[in-house]
This record gives C-alpha cells, structure tokens and sequence, in this order.
C-alpha cells in the first residue's frame, strides 16, 4: 500500500492565533477588521445599509407627524368626537318617548327646541371660541372641589332622574295618569338638559366655557318651574281619587318636594354664586400661558429697568 504522510500544523494555526507565528499577523488582522467595519456601498449610490435594507441619506429635518399635536385649545385635534354617546342616545330617547306621549306641554318642548339656535346664537356673537381661549373640556373645579361634584352629580341623578323615571313606569302599570302627567314635564327637561350638554361637549372648538355653564344654568331656572307645578298637582286634595293607591300619592309629593329642594339648592347655592362666576372668569382671565412664568418675567424685567 502507498505510504500517506501526515503534516502537523503548527499549533498557532490551530488556535486561530498567528501572532506569534507571523510578525505582521496583528497589523493584518487590524487592518482587515477596519475593513469590515467600513460601510459598503450599494450598487446605486445610496448609501450604508443597515439591517440588510437600505437607508436614504439623512434629509437634516425629521419627516412630520402624520396627525400634528394642537397649539391651541381651539384647534381640532386628530381623534374623532362621537356625536351621539351611549348616554345621549338614551337621554335623547327618553325625551322622545316623553314628547310624543302628550303629557309634556308645548311650551317645554319649544324650549328645548329653540335654546339649540340660541347656544348658537351666543357662541357667535357673545362668547365665541377663539385662539387662546381655555380649553372648555377641562375641569373648573379641582382637588376636593371636584369630588363633590361628582357626588353632587350622583344624587342629581337618583333624585331626578332615577327615581321619577320608576315613579313614571309605575303609574303606567298602574293606570295613574295624573301622576304620569304630572312628573313628565320634569323629567323631560332633565333629558334634554343632559342631551343638550353633551352636544356642547362634542364641539369644544365650537362653544366656550360660559355657553356650555349656560346651558344647566337655564335648565335648572325652567325646571324650578316644572317642578312647582309637579308639588302643586301633587298637594291638591283631587289627587288620592279613587283607583290611586296612597303609596303613589305620597312617593308623588315626596318626590316632587325632594326635586324642587335638591334643583332649587342646585341653582341658588352652586350654579349661580360659583359655577358660572368660575366660568366667565376662566374665559376673560385665563389666556392658557402659564401665570407664574410671566409673573417671574415680569418681576425679572423690573429689576433690570432699576438697574439700568
């Protein structure tokens, strides 16, 4: 058989290490990584590639947003406002339901119907929506203030929404129309007010903040009014006739006392010495710059006008 001779390597090559073999290895090596770090260019021109794509030469400006962040709080922002909501679905629906029942009289119907193009009317002429005014979504009230609010809002809704609108199926079971008739005017101006607020709060570039404090502040004055009538119909000796249970005659005139306190209190106690002043103050006074820079700029310049 052929003799087959065997060739040892060196023990350097097989360690991968020629540094010691080699003088010139390390300058080899060096020179070799230099040259894989250099960026290749494409065939076209283009430039470093990175991640196996290719990358266009930097243009010095970032590319702009697709949706622009609003400067002010009348500019539109990029989101979507929903016109009509869950609650003003539902809200819209009960005042329907109560309009077309025949138990609502005209003259609360025609309010309703003709304070829209009086909003209107007021968020053109008298207080309009312009550059720099605050923005009419944000809390007037904060900390402590706005939890109260909220409560204040809960029991508004059991007194006069939740339970006039038992009271009013009850009498519908019942056959008691007079009652029926009686809270309806209530309850239809309470589901319009909260309808009517939620379309001001869909357009904030459109309606400032006092036309929307406007909008409960007239409510609860007309309301005062559906609601005296309620306690007077319900406080009249007629009332307990035959075929009206007592418990309904006495959850009538409990509830309509309860409402025309709760919305009196509501109007004379919040809406007017606090909510609206709040209001008009924050659409005169806040210009949306921060008042405690400018006041240091302003002390800042003063000392500079004594120095000089």
């Amino acid at each position: 058989m052929p003799s087959t001779r065997r060739f040892k390597l060196p023990p350097a090559s097989c360690t991968g290490d020629t540094s010691l073999s080699h003088p010139h290895s390390a300058a080899a090596t060096s020179h070799r990584k230099l040259s894989t770090d250099r960026p290749t260019p494409m065939s076209g021109g283009v430039g470093p590639t990175a991640g196996g794509g290719i990358a266009l030469p930097s243009m010095g400006q970032p590319p702009p947003p697709l949706h622009p962040t609003p400067t002010s709080p009348t500019a539109r922002p990029h989101h979507h406002y929903y016109l009509f909501s869950i609650k003003q679905l539902n809200t819209l629906g009960a005042a329907a339901v109560l309009a077309f029942s025949t138990t609502v009289p005209l003259s609360e119907i025609a309010f309703a119907v003709l304070l829209l193009p009086y909003l209107l009317l007021l968020a053109s002429l008298a207080f309009p929506q312009r550059p720099g005014k605050p923005d009419p979504s944000a809390p007037v009230f904060l900390g402590p203030a706005r939890l109260l609010l909220a409560a204040h809002t809960v029991g508004g809704f059991l007194v006069g929404a939740a339970l006039p609108a038992l009271y009013i199926l009850d009498g519908l079971r019942s056959g008691d129309t007079t009652g029926i008739a009686a809270a309806a005017p209530h309850a239809f101006l309470l589901s319009a007010q909260v309808f009517t607020e939620g379309l001001t709060a869909a357009f904030p570039w459109r309606f400032s903040l006092p036309v929307r404090a406007a909008v409960p502040v007239m409510y609860s004055v007309r309301r005062m009014f559906a609601a005296g009538e309620w306690l007077r119909q319900e406080m009249e000796e007629k009332r307990g006739g035959p075929g009206v249970a007592q418990r309904r005659v006495v959850a009538g005139r409990v509830l309509a006392l309860a409402n025309m306190a709760f919305w009196g209190a509501n109007l004379f106690a919040f809406l007017l010495p606090f909510y609206l002043p709040r209001a008009l103050q924050r659409y005169y006074c806040d210009d949306g710059v921060d008042r405690t820079a400018r006041t240091h700029g302003d002390a800042d310049e003063d000392e500079d006008k004594k120095d000089s």
